[in-house]
């Protein structure tokens, strides 16, 4: 018999081991209740009731809903861009209205409400709550309390509140109105959002066996951004007066330290107003500087040439005896003011901005080498900015090593890049061929004001050596100092305008709708910054007309900002 019961049991082992297991369970769970409840039930009454308090306490200390938002300006002061705050929404139970009409007339004439809404709100005798006004502010509470309606109610609650409203919005984001779900949709908001938020302690399914875990803490903290309040705010202000007044659909501007990777500044227009943000379209909460791509134009020819130089395939003294066109694969390649220059070098390529320049330079380079640099540039991969939903370039068309593919891209055309992605490219150069991580967050601190995390430069690996870096500098400062545009007197500014045709849905590319965009930074010799302007659609035919005088006024600014002196 013996052998047959053992013969049994461990047949039916995965049965026992797991039945086992289970009553184990149970075991621990009676335990913990008879701890919580029997031996350990006046300590656990004391710091629930304790937990209950901290809860309520909410209200007066905001704080532990989720953490600030700051910007900076040199001095290193914080501007807080996202806080949290008290708000009042006005509701109705309308079965407690005695004279509707009466009611109706009176709300509709002191806060502006629509009489008509008002009376169907009004007739839903079976509703407890039909919202009247969202966000009150203390002066329309105060008028509501002084009507003393019956039926009509005021209810305090948190909310997120951005002081400057569009000001950074798409860098920002905003969270939702809902205190149950307080998470970051977009911007900083999204990306940090577990530091900003009051995330529980642990998604443990056991933390329910320590009391700690029980109890209310606050977890959340402060977030320090590198955006400089008065470098946005002169950037967004110039950027808005600009698509007004060259009629543009949208535009961008990007500051950068070519040193560090910080982001100082990242503006958008059109933007929206993050403390009303159901008003908008989704298509309004993108960040185009990191979510879009766009072609980048004649900006992509010191790409060409940075990559022609670095593998020693031109100089900066290759000569080219340009005829106004060339043919490639039977298409037809003009320049953009569709005259021919004769012999030219590689400066003058660039000061003159000739599509056939470019294309010519690309082909003594080779298919090979080009695709390499554009790839080592990296306009096939994210940059890793610490900001949602970064997307990368679209080079595909250099993987059909069609000739004519590789023509067009050397002079940024059927080919698209994000412009974080194109003024990180710059960047490198401005660097001495070194490329730096962009980020747009310093620190994390806490709610004492320690330091929890600091986010420092990281270098993510060199593109170019110095020598063509310096090379490129110098080729930039005679196109900025020939073409005067985007010259200031004293100091050497090194920088290359763009004007992308736009395609449309046939492939076809528009004569008359453009991006136009300058990149480029100061003082050339030792770069603070570097800037990167666009516009897109704007109704004029050149970028010198529109980008380049934006480029030249935000430069300007950041010199005297800083207070860098003449370096000429």
């Amino acid at each position: 018999m013996r052998p047959k019961r053992l013969k049994k049991f461990f047949t039916n082992w995965r049965f026992y081991f797991i039945t086992t297991i289970f009553l184990f369970l149970v075991a621990i769970i009676i335990w913990r209740l008879y701890s919580l409840q029997i031996l350990h039930y006046k300590d656990f009454s004391q710091k629930v009731a304790a937990q209950v308090k901290t809860t309520e306490k909410i209200k007066n200390d905001l704080q532990y809903v989720r953490g600030s938002i700051y910007f900076q300006t040199k001095n290193n002061n914080l501007i807080p861009v996202a806080v949290n705050k008290n708000f009042y929404e006005i509701y109705v139970v309308p079965k407690e209205i005695e004279n509707k009409t009466e009611v109706a007339d009176i709300l509709s004439k002191k806060f502006g409400l629509n009489y008509e809404d008002l009376i169907i709100k009004f007739s839903k005798t079976s509703s407890l709550y039909e919202l009247l006004i969202k966000r009150a502010d203390e002066d329309i509470v105060n008028q509501v309390k002084d009507l003393n309606i019956k039926g009509i109610y005021i209810k305090e609650y948190i909310g997120r509140y951005y002081p400057y409203k569009e000001f950074a919005s798409q860098v920002i984001g905003y969270v939702k109105n809902d205190l149950t779900d307080f998470h970051g949709q977009y911007g900083l908001e999204r990306y940090y959002d577990k530091y900003l938020a009051n995330q529980p302690l642990s998604s443990n399914i056991f933390d329910f066996l320590s009391l700690d875990k029980l109890i209310y803490k606050r977890n959340n903290f402060d977030i320090i951004s590198t955006i400089d309040f008065n470098i946005q705010k002169k950037a967004e202000d110039l950027l808005k007066e600009n698509v007004k007044k060259w009629e543009a659909t949208s535009g961008n501007v990007i500051v950068l330290e070519p040193k560090t990777g910080k982001v100082l500044a990242m503006a958008n227009y059109p933007n929206f107003d993050p403390n009303n943000y159901s008003d908008y379209d989704i298509s309004s909460f993108v960040n185009p500087c990191v979510e879009s791509i766009y072609e980048p134009g004649s900006v992509f020819k010191i790409i060409t040439v940075a990559a022609g130089l670095d593998s020693k395939r031109i100089t900066p003294k290759t000569e080219f005896y340009d005829n106004g066109e060339i043919l490639v694969d039977g298409k037809k390649i003009q320049n953009w003011d569709l005259k021919a220059h004769g012999l030219v070098n590689v400066y003058e390529i660039i000061a003159n901005s000739l599509n056939t320049g470019a294309a010519f330079l690309e082909k003594l380079i080779g298919h090979d080498i080009f695709h390499q640099y554009v790839l080592k540039f990296g306009f096939d991969q994210r940059t890793g900015i610490d900001l949602p939903n970064e997307i990368k370039g679209n080079i595909k068309n250099l993987k059909t090593f069609n000739d004519i593919h590789f023509a067009t891209a050397a002079f940024g055309q059927a080919i698209s890049v994000t412009p974080i992605e194109m003024i990180n490219a710059f960047s490198a150069i401005a660097n001495n061929g070194l490329m730096m991580q962009p980020f747009v967050v310093e620190k994390i601190i806490d709610a004492k004001g320690d330091i929890k995390s600091v986010f420092s430069s990281q270098e993510k690996e060199r593109i170019i050596n110095e020598e063509v870096a310096n090379q490129l500098r110098m080729i930039m400062v005679y196109s900025v100092d020939k073409n005067q545009i985007a010259a200031i007197k004293g100091y050497q500014i090194a920088g290359k305008t763009g004007t992308a045709q736009i395609a449309g849905s046939d492939g076809k590319y528009s004569s008359d709708q453009t991006i136009q965009s300058f990149i480029g930074y100061a003082p050339a010799e030792n770069p603070r910054f570097i800037v990167l302007v666009k516009l897109d659609k704007p109704k004029a035919p050149l970028a010198g007309q529109t980008v380049v005088p934006m480029f030249r006024e935000l430069i300007k600014y950041l010199l005297d900002y800083y207070e860098i002196p003449p370096t000429l």
